[in-house]
């Protein structure tokens, strides 16, 4: 059974490591996954982050003060609870309260970090896991066992954190934030449909379409620019960019052509196979 570890935040990520090392030891048979960089956090979502979120079966959302708005968590919790019946979200809440959390997490059953609420939360783990769960009695003597580790090592991370260094995270702005949630989904969106591999022809549409907008904004574009400026004559009345209505849509604008006509393309795919972006 895979369990996602999800993370945000320098005290959210150690406690994520430290679950990540300690679950198996008490239930054999889960495969957690944790992620120890926050690149795609940080950058772009890769699609091996979104096919781990698609697979789980449960998430493990380490919560603390710092990380309370982090639209990564909720992101993630979103993205797991959507498979219902088949998914747990669990979010642990870090040196923090019930009543310190509100918004969409509040939706989820939380996990104080304490032995008994997180006893229950092992158990419902163990429980999801029906083909691998132990018997109760073997659950109570490795719970009791490796309970002491786990304990001793998050009070250590909680001692040492220094809350004030995990707001750098959350300096991006909004718009930036927002964005590569934008780029997540539609990953997620392209592995529910088959992926990359099972759209050869999708994946050739992109890189023409990317191919020829470089060319028409990047290589080309102090022409491109000129010729935007002159619109009356690359965009008629009415028309738009795409849509540009004139009788020769290069007309010494060479790059365009090919441009519209990769987009065009790609629209056409993306909605002829019905795929949701």
């Amino acid at each position: 059974m895979k369990v996602f570890i999800s993370w945000s935040g320098d005290t959210s990520k150690k406690v994520a490591e430290a679950i990540r090392e300690w679950l198996p030891c008490v239930l054999q048979n889960v495969n957690p996954y944790f992620t120890p960089s926050d690149i795609e956090k940080g950058a772009r979502w890769s699609s091996h982050i979104a096919q781990e979120l698609d697979d789980s079966l449960a998430g493990i959302f380490c919560v603390t003060r710092q990380n309370l708005n982090s639209k990564w968590l909720m992101f993630e919790a979103g993205a797991i609870s959507k498979k219902v019946g088949q998914s747990l979200v669990c979010p642990v809440l870090i040196d923090l309260d019930n009543s310190d959390i509100s918004g969409p997490l509040t939706q989820f059953q939380t996990t104080l970090f304490n032995k008994s609420d997180f006893r229950k939360l092992v158990s419902v783990l163990n429980t999801a896991n029906k083909p691998n769960a132990l018997s109760d009695n073997t659950l109570n003597t490795v719970f009791e066992k490796f309970w002491p580790d786990i304990e001793k090592k998050v009070k250590e991370i909680i001692d040492t954190s220094h809350p004030e260094g995990e707001n750098s995270p959350d300096l991006r702005s909004e718009r930036e934030i927002l964005e590569e949630v934008l780029d997540l989904s539609r990953v997620l969106a392209i592995q529910r449909s088959g992926g990359f591999k099972a759209h050869k022809e999708l994946f050739q549409l992109f890189s023409d379409f990317l191919s020829a907008y470089n060319a028409i904004f990047e290589l080309d574009w102090e022409h491109t620019k000129s010729c935007l400026e002159n619109s009356e004559v690359f965009i008629s009345q009415g028309g738009t960019f795409i849509r540009p209505q004139v009788i020769d849509e290069g007309d010494n604008w060479a790059n365009r052509p090919m441009l519209l006509d990769s987009y065009r393309k790609l629209i056409e795919y993306i909605e002829k196979h019905n795929i949701d972006f």
